[in-house]
């Protein structure tokens, strides 16, 4: 009897080994969608512009589970194209302020005004419905820039009031303070306190490469006591930019000051932009984020989303956060039925391949089991060979029936391991334990045999 123990144990031992060594290579089977692939000639290496759906489909934000056959269904060797460079570089430069007050009209143009300021700087504009300022600010680039640089912002400094304030503007600008171009109109300022927390805008996106800049406020009564001290012209340095993907989530109403917006799967996401539902509607927003279903909600940002004509606000940055999940609090805001609109911005990327084999070629994505495949671009071409952004390309053709959704929470291999493991280790265990009972059951016979 001690001899069939040990050849169980023995037995699940060898189980336990077989099954940590047993797994297959990747099979087109194994993954839930595909497409077919198309390219001309007969190079050794391709490069594909990833579809759409691989990016809202795919389990994984890092994209393991794409992978590429050929007709045989053989696993092709890849890797990911690098993105250009795009490292951001952000320069300020400090401007002159200049309050500017209005004075009475322009003698013999009764169609003009004229802005002055303490020092005796006078600006002179055309009267409309829109400009009839009686208060404004002059920001001038120091002599030291001897070319005017393409300004990306303006960003103010102003004292600190008591009280909470918003107010909106308009942006002019000149090269010479003679003539003046409008660049950005109804830009909201705000200046929000709640408990410990500021809620502050005081950039003003813009586009151009002038000297002046004139900030008019459109109604001095809103914050009569409102005193811009400092300014900063910012100029964003940006060599090169990449395709972004927009991503558009699911959303939930929970109540008219809080909605929360899902994504299918967890994205990396470089960018949100968020822009009210009501036209001519500014809304100072709490953003929180979460990871996955199952993550708490994590602050991200305080900011103010507007939808005014004419002005295009930045996004919000957030340079490959994993999100799947956003919710949006108004601060002393209610947006009623019309949901705030939310968008993702994902970087698109770029697979290279090496094309052995016969076609019909398959680009796969979507299996939660994948591991990580893809090589380093230096790893897959031979070392004569650098350029791996200059290669041909293959493009998508028709969807290809794979695996199915069932593939998007297959278990993973390690998990599958462990698994078979346990149920292993617990039969040899059980097994043994069978076997003493047995022993001592034929011990206790042979006692009571004997007497």
């Amino acid at each position: 009897m001690r001899r069939i123990v040990l050849n169980a144990i023995l037995l699940g031992g060898i189980a336990l080994t077989g099954t940590a060594m047993g797994f297959a290579a990747d099979k087109p089977e194994d993954f839930a969608y595909g497409t077919s692939l198309t390219f001309d000639g007969s190079e050794p290496y391709y490069q594909i512009a990833l579809p759409d759906d691989v990016y809202a489909q795919s389990v994984w934000p890092d994209l393991r589970d794409v992978r590429v056959f050929n007709g045989q269904g053989q696993n092709l060797p890849f890797a990911w194209v690098p993105p250009p460079a795009r490292a951001a570089m952000e320069k300020n430069s400090l401007l002159r302020v200049s309050r500017m007050n209005r004075t009475v009209s322009v003698p013999g143009s009764p169609g003009e005004v004229s802005l002055r300021s303490a020092s005796g700087l006078e600006v002179t504009l055309r009267s409309d419905d829109r400009q009839t300022t009686q208060r404004g600010w002059l920001l001038e680039l120091g002599d030291k820039m001897l070319n005017q640089p393409r300004v990306d912002q303006l960003r103010l400094e102003w004292e600190r009031l008591p009280e909470n304030w918003q107010t909106s503007v308009d942006v002019l600008s000149s090269h010479d303070l003679k003539t003046w171009y409008s660049v950005a109109e109804a830009v909201p300022l705000m200046d929000l306190t709640s408990g410990n927390d500021r809620l502050l805008l005081n950039s003003l996106d813009i586009d151009g490469a002038n000297k002046y800049w004139l900030v008019l406020a459109r109604d001095p009564q809103a914050v009569p006591k409102l005193n811009i001290v400092a300014a900063q012209a910012v100029i964003h340095d940006l060599p090169t930019t990449q395709e972004m993907l927009a991503l558009s989530p699911r959303a939930q109403a929970i109540s008219p000051v809080e909605a929360h917006y899902f994504w299918q799967q967890p994205q990396p996401l470089n960018a949100v932009r968020i822009v009210p539902s009501v036209k001519n509607s500014v809304l100072p927003l709490e953003i929180e984020y979460r990871s996955s279903t199952s993550d708490r909600w994590h602050p991200l940002a305080k900011q103010v989303a507007y939808a005014v004509n004419g002005y295009d606000p930045l996004p919000l940055a957030l340079d490959g956060k994993v999100i799947q999940g956003i919710r949006l609090k108004g601060i002393n805001q209610q947006w009623g039925k019309d949901l705030p609109g939310v968008t993702g911005l994902r970087e698109k990327r770029t697979l290279a391949f090496n094309a052995q084999g016969n076609p019909p070629y398959l680009l796969a994505w979507g299996n939660k089991a994948a591991e990580p495949q893809a090589l380093s671009a230096a790893t897959l071409l031979p070392p004569d060979m650098h350029d791996i952004s200059g290669l041909p390309w293959a493009y998508v053709g028709d969807p290809v029936t794979l695996g199915g959704e069932a593939r998007l929470t297959a278990t993973d291999p390690a998990e599958q391991a462990s698994l078979l493991n346990k149920i292993l280790l617990w039969g040899v265990l059980l097994l043994g334990v069978a076997g003493l009972v047995i022993l001592m059951l034929r011990v206790w016979r042979e006692f009571k045999r004997q007497g």
